[in-house]
């Protein structure tokens, strides 16, 4: 009988240190790390790790993500939310419209015995759900102000997002222990009445860049009209000057022996003429060919010693 009992006291003792044993031991999953807390020795600065951990009985443990997790606010389930999580953002023109948004995040491993305890015991997802995600709206309000109801319902929005990324990290990361790696708005769904404004502001955009075409056009017609005209001048001037000089040049080369020269040759083909003005040229009923032909030889041997003349001097 006594056996009995021994084994079975024995048994019990197993079982209990079988259950302790289980219970001291804690299994931290990959990307995660956990912060220690007892009520006799409160926040211990070490973290546990992924993997499996043997702790005491009196230690609870807090997880944190330490790898990227991903927030998502969207309209459709399909995106990531199980109800209509979008949500409305101001803009610049007194607008606010309703988008999709989406952040990639995760704890700052450095941090997490400070936010642990800043939060009082909370993990990282409690943190997340119950305090973020009441500060996101408004902070990324902050940001969308900056910008027009078009600039954020527009697909090009990087300058938007690069901002945002931006703004977020530096805020959650002071307060919160978390870094940002990346936040975007990912859709916009104006209603009935936000729809027809951004309809009639597409419109008149079009027609302010469809004139802006037109007067280009304009513009680029009149300075190619005007450097023509500017062409046709130069041409002109450049015409001008070379007929001017041309009459510089015959003007110049007019002398006396040329007068004489040409009289001489008049004479040999009309007999004996009177030059009168520039082109007029009248025959004497005299032909004394003799004399003509005298007077151009004459002619012809003075321009001849002119000519020398010049060439010994030049």
């Amino acid at each position: 009988m006594k056996g009995f009992i021994g084994s079975i006291v024995t048994a019990l003792v197993i079982v209990v240190l079988l259950v302790g044993g289980i219970s001291c031991i804690e299994k931290i999953p990959v990307g995660y790390e956990g912060v220690q807390y007892s009520v006799s020795g409160g926040v211990k600065d070490e973290t546990l790790g992924q993997g499996w951990h043997l702790v005491s009985p009196t230690i609870r443990v807090k997880e944190f993500t330490i790898s990227n997790e991903q927030l998502v606010l969207t309209k459709d389930s399909r995106e990531g939310s199980e109800t209509d999580e979008s949500f409305k953002v101001a803009t610049s023109d007194d607008a606010s419209i309703s988008i999709d948004f989406q952040m990639s995040y995760r704890f700052i491993p450095e941090k997490l015995v400070e936010t642990y305890k800043k939060f009082k015991g909370m993990d990282g997802n409690d943190i997340v759900q119950n305090r973020v995600r009441t500060v996101l709206k408004s902070k990324v309000s902050e940001i969308t102000t900056n910008y027009s109801l078009m600039d954020i319902y527009s697909g090009n929005r990087k300058q938007i997002n690069d901002e945002l990324t931006d703004y977020l990290n530096k805020e959650l990361r002071d307060f919160y222990g978390i870094e940002v790696i990346d936040a975007s708005i990912i859709n916009s769904h104006p209603d009935e009445n936000l729809k027809k404004t951004i309809e009639a502001r597409v419109q008149a955009q079009q027609s302010k860049a469809q004139a802006k075409a037109e007067q280009d056009a304009i513009k680029v017609k009149a300075e190619t009209e005007l450097i023509q005209a500017k062409k046709e001048a130069e041409i002109k001037v450049t015409e001008a000057e070379a007929e001017a000089e041309a009459n510089r040049v015959i003007s110049e080369s007019i002398t006396e022996n040329l007068i004489r020269m040409k009289e001489a040759e008049a004479r040999l083909q009309h007999g004996w003429v009177t030059i009168q003005g520039a082109e007029s040229v009248i025959a004497d009923e005299r032909n004394d060919e003799e004399y003509a032909k005298k007077v151009a030889e004459q002619v012809a041997k003075e321009l001849a010693e002119a000519q020398n003349k010049d060439n010994g001097e030049s």
